[in-house]
Formats: structure tokens, C-alpha cells, sequence
């Protein structure tokens, strides 16, 4: 809107600026103002219920009046309150009882706000507490003297809501207290001795708070105690932190510092000296010698890569072996031979070694059955690199001619390609992109195409060829020509061939001028099997043995 007063305002400055040069004494009457709703201009009486510009002109008193209009609409702003207490504070005041209430918040130009609040409020309020005494409890001015669930009301008179305070009591009269003693002999207990072992109960009258309590003890009498361990052992024994080297019965005790007995400990000990015997042992082995000796205390396990004389000692000490054997190690590593073979091809790759075909990018290892001069086995590693050859999928252009014309050929094949064409025989062509030219026609003509793609990365060139044979005619021959004919035409796959002499090459195209069949030196009365080929229009040049040729088209059903 303000793009539009501005230019309503330009247009008028520029007329009073036109008049001004002119002469003229029109009178310019701008007026801005802001309405509730609607607006009546009094210039022209209509009225306005949207923000708008508008020029009128007196022809009068060459007056001219701007009107600049903004009108405000009266905003409705709807709430719903739903509260579990007894007062609701909104927009300033307080409320007490559910209902419909209204406020209005004046605005500019008029043009009032208007809430409405929907509100529901309760009309009692809860609060719950828990107490747990001993004898009595007092609670709002009230004694207790039983457990249970006790209520108090108030009444709120500014709102007159209900108030209720709930007490949950727990009142007990007698207290328990349990105890769990174990004594070494005789024990005290709330000025009581004991000296056996049992269950039993002392009663506290509390005479002030009337609220006695209840011990109970469960108590257990031990004694002092004599442990014997039978033990044996190569040459020497550990025992809590003593070192014996002689057969014998050793002592020790603990004390225990809850009971306060005493656990005498009792060790008999026979101790038996061991011997060391030395075992001399040879291995080897292709790339690796594992080495593993299991004894009672588990296995030991040693990979030798390389050939090395190792010592070690074997510990058996158990009371059957109780021996120590050195074992002196003399290992000896040979290897296997290996060869790496690095080959980057197109499409696949057949590998002479294991005679087979990858047609992706690998890593093989493969180990030949042969042993090498250190009797193990050849190991060969492939890296392999496999780029994709291009696809010639058809060569398009114009194959059949009448001599003298000008063929175009183009191919359609794997994007990046690049191409080479050979003409046989050789005839002068152009080259317009990648369209092969070949003007002035004569004769039939085989044209090869080379597609390449080269792989700068790897050093490689992947080719495909695609060829097809450029037919000239002169006229179209009538094919109930006495010189050749072929029936049945259509055929479904058998079609016999009559000549008034020998053949001496019989030559088939399909549709995109691609040979599909040649055969050599027929009868004049020949039949060809021709139901390999797919359905479709075909043409067959027919070649006698002077050198004169005689073009036929034929179609096959199937």
C-alpha cells in the first residue's frame, strides 16, 4: 500500500508541478487517516472497508484531494480455563466462580479487542499429609491417640470454597529393636549374662513418652577352633607367608575380632625334592613353527617365523611328577615362493593358473601343488584390473543405394568413445564428426567401425567392431524375374532359390545392413535354412560366377 500512496502522491506533485509551470492555481488536499471497519470520504461519498489511495479532482476550484485510508478491523480472542483450585487471576482480576467473562482493550482508530474467557473452577481444594507418632499426636488443635485417617474443613468466605486438610496417623505403643550377636564364650546383655545360645527379649517401659520398646537378641556361643590342612609339595611350600623346605606339621592361629576366638591352623606338610631332566628337540616347518607344550598348569604356545634356537623350562611340580624339564628348541623356518602377477585387461581375464575367468577387479592368492626347492608350497598373488570395453549397439545411417549416391554412416555406442572407420574396397571418404562420408557409391561396399576407450589412468585401450555392407542396385528388381526366384516368400524359415545357372556366393542382410548369413557356390536350385534368423524384412544379394549380382528381399514369419 505504501508503493501505491507514494506513487499517488508522485503523480500528484507532479501535476502540481506541471500546473505550477502552467500557471495554474488547482489546489492540492491531502488527507491521512486511520477507521474501525469502514470509512465514508466526504469528497466523494464512498465508502471504504479496506486500506486504499484514492485521488479525485474538483473541476470546480481546481481542487485536487488524496485520500491516504488504513482501516483496522475489532480483533476476538476466545479462552477455555479448566482449573482444579477455587480462583483464577485474568487480566487483572480475580475470579472466584465459573462463568463467561468478558474484557475489552481499547485499540488504535477505534477498533477494540475482545476476550472472552470460558472458565470452570473447583469448588473444593485438597491437601494430604502423613504422620507417624508414638503414644499421641496433635493435629489443628486436636489430640490423637489411634491410628486412622482424620479430616479438617474450612471454609473460605471471600470465595466460599471448601478447604480440606487430610491426615494420614500411624500411632504405636511399642517399639522393636532387633540384634544379631555371635561371642566367644560367655556374653552381657542389658545387665544379663548368657552362655548358651539362644532367643531372647528385654522389655523398656518408657513411662514419659508411653511408648516402650521390645529388644530381641539372637545370639550365638562359638568356641575356639583347631584347622588342619594336609599338603605336599616338589622341594619348598608357601604357607601363610612361611617358606618350608622339610617334611612337618607347622602351626599358626587367627583371632577374630568380632567373637574374639581363636582358629588355631594346623599344616602337614611332606615335601619332595624334583629333577630336572634336559629334552633336545628339532622342528620345522613352511613360513611358521608353532610350538606348544601343555602341562598341568596349562598350555605354553610359541610361533616361530624365523629359525632360532630357543631354551625353556617346563615347570611340573605336582607330588606324581614333581620335575623341572629344559627343553632345548632348534627351529628351522623355510619358505614358500611367491609370485605376483600385475595385469590390467579389458572385460575379463583368464588366469592360466587355476583356469579361471574374472570379469571385475580382484586380489586371488593361489597356491600351486608343487613344492619349491625348500619343499614348500608356490604361492601366486593376482591383482587384477578390469576396465569395461565400449558397446557398438548399431550403425545407423543409409546401407542400400544406387550406385552413384552418397553414404553416411554414424554410430550409436558407449559415450567416451572414440572412432575409426575402414572402407574395403578402399575409396576416398570425408569425415563430418563422427559420421563417415563415402561418396559416388559403386559396387557393395564393407565398412568396419573401431570403437575405443582409453583408460589414461591404467595405460589401457578397450576396443569394440562392428561392421556391415553398404548394397547398391540399380532399380529395384522384379522378383518373379525369370533369372532368380525365391519362394515361398514369406517364408518361415526354408527358402528355396532357382537360377538359371550356378551360384557362386549367396550374401543376407538384416535391416541395419549387418551380413548375417554367407554361403558359397549353390546349385541353380538350392534350398537355405534360414530359421535361425529372427522375424523381419531381409535382403540377400546374389552373386553368379561371371561377377554380376542380383538383389532380393525376402521376409520371415515365425
Amino acid at each position: 500500500m505504501k508503493k501505491a500512496l507514494f506513487t499517488l502522491l508522485l503523480v500528484a506533485a507532479t501535476c502540481s508541478v506541471a500546473m505550477a509551470q502552467n500557471n495554474s492555481s488547482r489546489v492540492l488536499v491531502s488527507t491521512d487517516t486511520v477507521a474501525c471497519e469502514s470509512f465514508q470520504w466526504s469528497v466523494n461519498g464512498q465508502t471504504y472497508t479496506s486500506d486504499t489511495a484514492v485521488m479525485q479532482t474538483n473541476a470546480t476550484n481546481d481542487t485536487l484531494f488524496v485520500l491516504n485510508l488504513q482501516v483496522l478491523h475489532t480483533a476476538f480472542v476466545e479462552e477455555t480455563v479448566s482449573i482444579d483450585r477455587c480462583s483464577y487471576n485474568w487480566h487483572g482480576e480475580t475470579y472466584s466462580t465459573s462463568g463467561l467473562y468478558n474484557d475489552t482493550v481499547s485499540g488504535i482508530g477505534g477498533c477494540d479487542s475482545i476476550f472472552e474467557l470460558i472458565l470452570t473452577v473447583a469448588t473444593a481444594e485438597m491437601d494430604s499429609s502423613t504422620a507417624h507418632a508414638c503414644g499421641e499426636y496433635t493435629w489443628h488443635d486436636s489430640t490423637y491417640i489411634a491410628s486412622g485417617i482424620y479430616y479438617d474443613t474450612t471454609i473460605n468466605a471471600t470465595t466460599n470454597c471448601t478447604h480440606i486438610d487430610k491426615l494420614n496417623l500411624n500411632i504405636v505403643t511399642q517399639l522393636d529393636r532387633y540384634d544379631t550377636v555371635s561371642q566367644c564364650g560367655d556374653y552381657t546383655w542389658h545387665d544379663s549374662t548368657y552362655t548358651e545360645a539362644g532367643n531372647y527379649t528385654y522389655l523398656f517401659e518408657d513411662t514419659v513418652n508411653l511408648c516402650d520398646t521390645l529388644f530381641h537378641l539372637n545370639l550365638a556361643i562359638v568356641t575356639n577352633d583347631i584347622a588342619t590342612v594336609y599338603d605336599s609339595a616338589c622341594n619348598s611350600k608357601t604357607w601363610r607367608g612361611q617358606t618350608f623346605t622339610e617334611t612337618g606339621v607347622y602351626y599358626d592361629y587367627d583371632t577374630n575380632n568380632t567373637t574374639h576366638c581363636v582358629t588355631v591352623r594346623t599344616l602337614d606338610l611332606k615335601i619332595k625334592p624334583f629333577r630336572t631332566p634336559v629334552k633336545d628337540t628339532v622342528m620345522s616347518g613352511c613360513n611358521s613353527v608353532r610350538f606348544v607344550v601343555s602341562t598341568i598348569t596349562g598350555s605354553t604356545t610359541k610361533i616361530f617365523t624365523e629359525s632360532a634356537d630357543f631354551d625353556t623350562n617346563i615347570y611340573n611340580r605336582n607330588w606324581a611328577v614333581c620335575s623341572d624339564s629344559t627343553i632345548n628348541l632348534h627351529v628351522t623356518v623355510r619358505y614358500s615362493s611367491t609370485v605376483d602377477t600385475v595385469a590390467v585387461v579389458c572385460d575379463s581375464f583368464l588366469w592360466d593358473r587355476n583356469n579361471k575367468t574374472y570379469t571385475a577387479n580382484n586380489e586371488v592368492k593361489f597356491t600351486l601343488p608343487e613344492k619349491n626347492q625348500q619343499n614348500c608350497d608356490s604361492i601366486l598373488n593376482l591383482q587384477l584390473t578390469v576396465k569395461k570395453s565400449p558397446v557398438i549397439r548399431a550403425i545407423n545411417g543409409e546401407w542400400r543405394l544406387s550406385e552413384g549416391d552418397t553414404a553416411r554412416l554414424y554410430p550409436t555406442a558407449t559415450a567416451g568413445s572414440t572412432y575409426r572407420w575402414t572402407v574395403t574396397p578402399n575409396r576416398p571418404t570425408t569425415m563430418d564428426g563422427d559420421t563417415l562420408v563415402i561418396p559416388n557409391v559403386q559396387g557393395n561396399i564393407d565398412v568396419t567401425l573401431l570403437a575405443t576407450i582409453n583408460y589414461s589412468d591404467v595405460n589401457i585401450a578397450c576396443h569394440d567392431t562392428s561392421w556391415i555392407t553398404i548394397v547398391t542396385y540399380v532399380g529395384i528388381d522384379n522378383v518373379n524375374s525369370p533369372s532368380v526366384t525365391l519362394f515361398p516368400n514369406p517364408t518361415a524359415g526354408k527358402l528355396n532359390i532357382e537360377c538359371a545357372e550356378a551360384v557362386s556366393q549367396v550374401c543376407v542382410f538384416n535391416a541395419l545392413g549387418q551380413q548375417v548369413v554367407l554361403a558359397e557356390y549353390l546349385a541353380a536350385k538350392s534350398v537355405m535354412d534360414l530359421s535361425t534368423l529372427s522375424r523381419g524384412t531381409y535382403t540377400m544379394r546374389i552373386t553368379f560366377a561371371n561377377g554380376e549380382s542380383v538383389i532380393r528381399k525376402f521376409v520371415i514369419t515365425k
